[in-house]
């Protein structure tokens, strides 16, 4: 779970429940994914090199680093919907904008 302060100071802040609710929908995703494709837990931990308490929480939970959660996401065949479904070309502001000169960092 990713946590983030105001102004660049590491304070714990607690979770939106929106991205509680995602993390719940995406986390149950995966583990349908992997129950259709007949893949064990121990299994898809060892291919994912983690852990298997590390594969059940984030199937369970959501609960991961991002790291961990793209890992799953290639060995059950996803990874290309994740980077997708995160393409900013993808979204109504993202085909407006796509003419326009994009700056390289906002301040």
């Amino acid at each position: 779970m990713f946590k983030f302060g105001i102004g660049g100071a590491n304070m714990p802040t607690r979770t939106p429940i929106p991205v509680s609710r995602a993390m719940r929908h995406i986390s149950a995703n995966l583990d349908l994914a992997r129950r259709q494709q007949r893949i064990p837990v121990a299994l898809l931990a060892e291919r994912a090199g983690l852990s298997m308490p590390t594969v059940t929480k984030m199937l369970r939970t959501g609960n991961g680093s991002f790291e961990n959660f793209l890992r799953i996401a290639r060995l059950l065949g996803l990874l290309d919907g994740v980077q997708q479904a995160t393409d900013p070309l993808n979204t109504d502001i993202g085909k407006l904008r796509a003419d326009e000169d994009t700056p390289k960092r906002i301040r």
